[in-house]
């Protein structure tokens, strides 16, 4: 049997003559399509010409030929080599020592539920997004941004897609004064605009973009007609809009015929 480690830093190991950006960091967990069963267990299509391992006793359940699931990349002690284990909860954080309510936070999509989707949370603890705060379409696997809704007394956290309460609002204010500029100072949008055409424009849900024009309009910033929504210039005042949150980066180094990238991250991740 496999005897998996977490690495100590996030890395990766890639061959030079790779074309395609890596899909998947040693060290962190994404969704990866088995495309080749043996005895011993089965190998994942992850981007790379050598395929993830994944040993036989490393599997949570059967997983079958063709199928995506969650798997945690890791570092087998007895060969050194990179594979992947499907029993993700053994690489999971079981305390949030490092988020906060309110935190902005990356999501993966796992499984969907009765609830919603169970996601994993900056590669570190699981989650919960419930349906009512689901406003766009989303896919197994998919990567996308999110916020710390809540910390239960369990440990348990629930996700959000956007900022909760009027904390979104200043930002989407912005947005909202750009398109009505851009679009000559009348726009179309009425509070019977579809919400995919809203999130369409502006990324948010229907609730949040009916907030930030309730704001605009106590300010006198645009006028709330029938058929839209009309600017009112001058749209001096002052609106906030927070700093951008700084991208991830990474360091590469050559080594050999291989280039390994490190993933950087201001004192790392704690563990409990």
């Amino acid at each position: 049997m496999a005897q998996f480690k977490k690495p100590q830093g996030s890395r990766i190991v890639r061959n030079a003559d790779t074309i395609d950006e890596p899909k998947a960091l040693a060290g962190m967990f994404d969704v990866f399509r088995v495309i080749s069963i043996v005895a011993s267990g089965l190998f994942m299509d992850w981007g790379f010409p050598e395929d993830l391992f994944v040993p036989k006793g490393e599997q949570r359940k059967v997983m079958e030929l063709e199928k995506s699931y969650v798997v945690y990349i890791a570092i087998d002690e007895k060969t050194q080599r990179i594979a992947a284990s499907a029993k993700v909860d053994n690489f999971l954080n079981v305390c949030p020592l490092d988020v906060k309510k309110d935190d902005a936070v990356d999501l993966l999509i796992c499984e969907k539920t009765d609830l919603g989707y169970n996601v994993i949370i900056n590669n570190a603890f699981r989650g919960l997004l419930f349906n009512d705060g689901i406003f766009k379409p989303l896919a197994f696997g998919q990567r996308v941004p999110g916020f710390i809704k809540n910390i239960r007394e369990d440990g348990k956290i629930d996700v959000c897609l956007q900022k909760t309460g009027y904390k979104q609002v200043p930002d989407l204010a912005g947005m909202i004064l750009d398109h009505l500029k851009a679009v000559g100072g009348k726009s179309k949008l009425t509070d019977k605009t579809p919400a995919d055409e809203i999130y369409k424009l502006f990324g948010v849900s229907k609730k949040k973009f009916k907030m930030a024009v309730g704001l605009l309009y106590k300010k006198k910033f645009l006028a709330v007609e029938d058929d839209g929504l009309r600017w009112l210039p001058p749209a001096s005042a002052e609106i906030k809009v927070a700093a951008p949150v700084k991208p991830r980066t990474f360091e590469r180094m050559s080594i050999g015929k291989k280039v390994e990238a490190a993933y950087v991250k201001d004192g790392g991740r704690k563990a409990c």
